[in-house]
């Protein structure tokens, strides 16, 4: 029934349901996973995966819809350790557990504990870079022979669990190549427009050529292994290492995908919470795409959304200004004053720089017209103590 299930519903369906782009790195973790859960694989050892790329691009997300995909009770089956707690030697304790006569020996190790209840769990080291070099130490053999010995001398055989690193330590030569490949790949079809060749394919065909990029392989061997080896220190821990597995930043049509799940999101949660339903017009995605930040990934759309929409959607409830069961509209504002003006992100002109467009809330009229909401801002501290 499982071998069916993965037939019909396969892993690389699964997590572009969820995971948006990282094509490349959805491929690869897909073929690593099929040779295992077939059968085609080194049973004497664990499948290690080190996932690099910038923060908030997708890395962890990935990593949990493995888990899913592979375990149904998900609290067993994932575990994640946040290697930042493991920065100091005396925290390797922490790990595998204190050994006889020392404090916590009963408790067992935060890992360790884990696998005892699954032995085949995804597991997640987080920022791995971050974790003192002894952790490194025992996490060899564990990467190497599938098994670990805890602070009670008892060995724990985990060599059919999935162990998957994440790593921030490349991710802006990776970012800076990607970002190059892109523009040498749009710089390629200017090219061929100029020329009229290849009338063969579409623009819309080119574009998605431009946004399916790869990290070459000498990229990889001149630029990320001697980066790694320098942070590890060491060359039999990258050897373990069964796939290196590269995030690359969004690209245009990526970030509004971005932008239309966190409006969804919003919207299903004003339906839910306060009856409201939410639209907005096209335009208003290709404005909050412009705040996407290259070093924080997604959550940078995510802060953008908060601050420029639900900011205002907020104040607009707690001024009484939205009625049970209305349609509410976001559009874009050409106005020079903001509608949530304050004195700390008030923008500043620079060198006859326009102001970034203002978005703004209407109500949906049952002419299908929209009526502007007066939403007042907040006061400032100076307005507050005049006031007073």
């Amino acid at each position: 029934m499982e071998l069916e299930e993965r037939r019909r519903f396969p892993l690389e369906q699964r997590l572009r349901e969820h995971i948006i782009g990282q094509e490349s790195a959805i491929a690869t973790v897909g073929a690593a996973i099929r040779r295992k859960a077939n059968g085609w694989y080194d049973e004497e050892h664990p499948l290690v995966f080190l996932f690099l790329g910038s923060s908030g691009i997708g890395k962890t997300e990935l990593a949990k819809q493995i888990a899913r995909y592979l375990h149904k009770d998900i609290k067993k089956g994932f575990i994640r350790m946040d290697m930042s707690e493991f920065q100091e030697r005396h925290e390797v304790a922490k790990f595998i557990g204190s050994p006889p006569g020392y404090v916590g020996h009963e408790e067992g190790g935060q890992l360790t504990k884990k696998l005892k209840q699954c032995p085949n769990a995804v597991v997640l080291f987080d920022e791995v870079d971050k974790a003192h070099p002894d952790v490194l130490t025992i996490m060899l053999q564990l990467f190497d022979e599938g098994r670990l010995t805890d602070g009670k001398g008892k060995t724990i055989d985990c060599k059919d669990a999935i162990f998957i690193m994440t790593s921030n330590v490349v991710s802006d030569e990776i970012a800076q190549h990607a970002l190059q490949l892109r523009q040498e790949a749009m710089e390629l079809r200017r090219k061929r427009i100029a020329e009229n060749l290849g009338t063969a394919f579409s623009c819309a065909d080119d574009v998605q050529a431009t946004d399916k990029i790869t990290i070459s392989k000498q990229f990889q061997e001149n630029v990320v292994r001697p980066i790694l080896k320098a942070h590890f220190r060491r060359h039999e821990f990258l050897g373990r290492i069964n796939e290196m597995v590269y995030f690359l930043p969004f690209c245009r049509s990526e970030l509004i995908q971005l932008v239309s799940k966190e409006l969804s999101f919003w919207a299903k949660r004003a339906k839910a919470r306060h009856n409201i339903t939410l639209l907005w017009d096209p335009e208003v995605m290709d404005i909050l795409a412009e705040g996407y930040n290259l070093h924080y990934g997604a959550r940078s759309i995510k802060h953008e959304v908060e601050r420029r929409v639900v900011n205002q959607l907020a104040a607009a409830y707690e001024q009484d200004l939205l009625p049970p069961g209305c349609t509410l509209r976001i559009v874009v504002d050409n106005a020079e004053k903001e509608l949530l003006k304050t004195q700390d992100s008030s923008p500043a002109e620079e060198g006859g720089r326009r102001e970034e467009p203002t978005l703004r809330l209407e109500i949906v009229e049952k002419d299908n017209k929209g009526r502007k909401l007066d939403i007042q801002a907040p006061l400032t501290p100076e307005e507050m103590s005049f006031s007073l």
